[in-house]
């Protein structure tokens, strides 16, 4: 996978992030509000701390997953930089072995 493509997918792991993560404290702040329209019937208190626990598990999920595609662009990078040195350090090598 090429540099852009994965900073394509670093960009919309980033974006889950930050759309869970409002979503999260928006809820969070509503509860500890007491919101009075929060709580129905149909969606009690319990439903919303579910949802709450659902939320910070994907956050984590995501922010692994978006600290795997940064180191993966990082050693992209270093390869694209130390490959054709460390070839031409290991061709000279090899030739001064042949010597």
């Amino acid at each position: 996978m090429n540099r852009l493509d994965l900073e394509k997918r670093l960009s919309k792991t980033k974006s889950k992030i930050d759309f869970q993560q409002d979503e999260y404290f928006t809820l969070l702040f509503d509860m500890i509000n007491n919101k009075e329209d929060l709580i129905t019937e149909k969606k009690g208190y319990t439903y919303y701390w579910e949802r709450l626990k659902e939320l910070q598990g994907d956050i984590i999920i995501h922010s692994v997953l978006h600290r795997e595609q940064s180191l993966d662009i990082s050693r992209e990078m270093l390869e694209r930089a130390f490959t054709p040195k460390l070839k031409s350090m290991l061709e000279d090598r090899m030739s001064d072995d042949d010597k």
